[in-house]
């Protein structure tokens, strides 16, 4: 539409100007009425693409927001869990942590915690559709500034600082294994509940203890922040009842 008429107005601006007929003073208010139209109608049609375009980034803002919203309730659910299991390997590591010196560490109470000395527990978020978008350069279409803020902290900080607890926790672990492994002789029934009642292992443990409790705030973390970035899509797209 725009091209059409600015395509007419300029046919007019020559016609005036080729007249002559009329006077000049006339072919120049013509003229400039023309130019005037001309004006307008590319303005309309730069607003209306503007508007068009906006309204396109919107609506993929929605989809990507309402997406991340179901993404961070599953990684809600999934880090509750990790939690849990942090938690058992506190009291895991406490107690080898508590042994007196001579004390022989009990067979039942390794058994009950043997699944928390040797296994790992870390992060597996979902963060390809973050990682997307991100990459696609539409994070700053999120209007939203605290919103758009909050999501980049918990993608950029919070979560790289949980997987970076964690791994370093993995690698102890691995030394851990590794110690109980070169010390021990006849297992299950040789020196084990000696070993385990070491002063290296018990040291150990109080290390891990303090790497447990920080994994845990970091996840405590990420999960706060989730739950306020899932408070503010709310508010801007309520889910569905």
């Amino acid at each position: 539409m725009a091209e059409l008429e600015v395509a007419k107005s300029t046919k007019k601006i020559i016609e005036s100007a080729k007249n002559k007929e009329i006077t000049f003073w006339h072919k120049v208010k013509e003229m400039a009425l023309e130019i005037a139209v001309i004006i307008f109608a590319v303005s309309l049609s730069i607003a209306f693409h503007s508007w068009s375009e906006t309204r396109h980034e919107q609506h993929e803002v929605e989809s990507f927001l309402k997406g991340v919203r179901i993404d961070l309730a599953k990684d809600r659910a999934e880090m509750s869990t990790d939690i849990k299991a942090y938690r058992n390997q506190k009291k895991a590591f406490r107690y080898l942590g508590s042994l007196t010196k001579g004390q022989l560490a009990s067979n039942d109470s390794l058994q009950h915690y043997a699944p928390y000395f040797y296994n790992f527990t870390g992060y597996g978020g979902n963060t390809g559709r973050y990682e997307g978008f991100k990459s696609s350069g539409k994070i700053g279409f999120i209007e939203n500034d605290a919103l758009q803020n909050s999501i980049l902290d918990l993608y950029e900080e919070k979560i790289p600082r949980l997987s970076i607890s964690t791994d370093f926790y993995k690698m102890q672990k691995l030394k851990f294994a590794d110690y109980i492994t070169d010390h021990t002789t006849d297992y299950p029934n040789g020196n084990l509940t000696k070993v385990m009642a070491s002063d290296p292992i018990k040291t150990r443990s109080q290390i891990y203890l303090s790497a447990v409790n920080q994994i845990i705030s970091n996840y405590e973390a990420c999960i706060a922040q989730m739950e306020e970035i899932i408070k503010n899509i709310d508010s801007e797209y309520p889910p569905k009842k």
